[in-house]
């Protein structure tokens, strides 16, 4: 928001997706008051304000608050009912914010500043905006809740939602492998225990909206349960649930061509430094065998972003990216593709990773969650870029992919590159490119060696051979080809694949 090249008049909207409207609220009332500190007492506040002078002028940290939007929505991954709707809402729908909440995401009193009930003769709660100049308080909530917006279109979508799927950690070679080797064992660990199996619940069963499927046959849904194929649990909520979603969302993804527009919008894997080649495999892409269910859905989330575009893959991820090829396609999007040169600008997809640092993912009580910390402190210390301890540190190189402009990322390599957010030994976090096996750090065999790029290299790990790229090319256009499959068989279970 603050670049030389980011117009002063430009705004943000950011819309969040959560399981549960309780949860937006609360998530939103976090945000703004942290975006509210952010501007008005941090360090860069205060390095806007001396800027701000030495232009002459005064710094008004309002005016910065008020060119972001919290816009919220909810949809459980593991039901695809709810991911479609979510879809229809966001292309064919209108969507809102809630109200100025308190920092724990209640409501405020009736006519509370803040709220669109706002009456001037109530008094303000402490933590509402106020609609009076000079006003202050602490940690106040800002904006007022917004409601009947028609989303243009998506300039980033970012699929971070997911889970581990893991039931606890195997405490003996857990204990092994860090005495062993403290980095590898904590960047790579082989101790962490799967649910193995765990598949969803019945999906034409679930609490979403009713599909066309099941309109069809009410009375069989009371009577028995209907044939479903079984859909695992980590990969529906880690890859299938935002395969389907950013389908989905393809209208509001992609832009007329023209000559000063030849960019589309962008899709965001997040994967992880896990995702090793040997920890899935194409014949069980849904992991419903694997002991790494979760490293194998990252692995397959890399393959699916990097090969997209290659030759070899286009033909087949094509039906993917086609906008009219959507259940939520509406006429508009087929008039646009009708108009002008008749083609769409596709959006791209990139494959980042937040590197370690501790979450809610592991099932593990405070306790442990601070002993993990101060492991991974140590691993930083003894050179590791990987760990950022920090959920907020992790999310350096999905933010910088999703802040820089086009151009400027496919100048350093875009799209062929998993970008990692990692630290240096003090804390400082930075954009650091990722290497995969079969891929290497940009699809580029005999690239320049470069001795800060292989800091934090995997041990074992060997240069990528014309061999090896050619496998993973040829890989990649196999989980295309199945998760086309994957989608057009449930359009088929859930009865929505006929809408367009």
């Amino acid at each position: 928001m603050t670049s030389p090249s980011t117009s002063p008049n430009k705004h943000l909207v950011l819309i969040l997706c959560t399981r549960a409207p309780l949860k937006t609220r609360f998530t939103i009332s976090r945000l703004r008051a942290h975006l509210r500190k952010l501007l008005e007492v941090s360090p860069h506040a205060k390095k806007l304000a001396a800027k701000a002078k030495e232009q002459g002028v005064e710094y008004h940290w309002e005016a910065l608050v008020h060119r972001v939007h919290f816009i919220g929505v909810e949809a459980d991954l593991c039901d695809l009912k709810s991911v479609y709707a979510l879809a229809d809402k966001l292309v064919n729908g209108t969507v809102g914010s809630p109200d100025a909440t308190t920092m724990d995401g209640l409501r405020l009193p009736h006519g509370s500043p803040g709220t669109s009930s706002y009456s001037a003769g109530v008094q303000q709660d402490r933590w509402a905006l106020s609609q009076k100049a000079g006003s202050t308080g602490a940690q106040r909530s800002w904006g007022w809740g917004l409601s009947g917006l028609k989303i243009p279109r998506l300039d980033v979508v970012i699929l971070n939602a997911g889970m581990g799927g893991w039931i606890g950690v195997d405490w003996i070679p857990a204990f092994r492998d860090i005495l062993l080797d403290l980095v590898d064992a904590v960047t790579w660990p082989t101790f962490k225990l799967p649910n193995v199996g765990a598949v969803v619940k019945p999906q034409l069963s679930s609490k979403g909206p009713k599909t066309a499927a099941e309109d069809k046959q009410p009375l069989l849904l009371n009577q028995e349960k209907m044939d479903e194929p079984p859909l695992g649990e980590v990969f529906c909520s880690n890859v299938f649930g935002h395969y389907i979603l950013s389908h989905e969302l393809m209208p509001l993804l992609c832009r007329p061509s023209s000559a000063t527009s030849q960019v589309g919008g962008k899709i965001m894997w997040i994967s992880s430094i896990e995702a090793l080649s040997d920890m899935f495999s194409v014949e069980d892409i849904q992991g419903l065998k694997s002991l790494t269910p979760y490293e194998s859905t990252k692995r397959l989330s890399d393959l699916l972003a990097l090969t997209a575009t290659l030759p070899s893959v286009q033909n087949i991820s094509a039906p993917f990216f086609d906008p009219v090829n959507t259940t939520t396609a509406s006429k508009n999007i087929k008039d646009k593709k009708s108009t002008g040169n008749g083609r769409l600008v596709k959006p791209r997809m990139y494959t980042t990773q937040p590197g370690i640092f501790a979450s809610e993912i592991m099932p593990l009580n405070w306790f442990l969650v601070a002993c993990y910390k101060l492991v991974f402190l140590i691993a930083r210390w003894l050179g590791s870029p990987w760990h950022t301890i920090s959920p907020y540190k992790s999310a350096v190189a999905p933010v910088w992919v999703a802040l820089t402009e086009n151009e400027t990322l496919e100048d350093m390599g875009g799209a062929k590159i998993k970008w990692g957010s990692s630290t240096d030994s003090g804390g400082n976090e930075r954009v650091k490119k990722t290497e995969i096996e079969g891929w290497g750090w940009d699809g580029e065999i005999g690239a320049t060696d470069d001795g800060e790029r292989r800091k934090g290299r995997r041990k074992g790990a060997v240069d990528l051979t014309k061999e090896m790229r050619e496998d993973f090319e040829i890989l990649g256009g196999k989980c295309w080809t199945e998760m086309e499959h994957l989608r057009k068989e449930w359009e088929g279970v859930l009865g929505v694949g006929g809408r367009k």
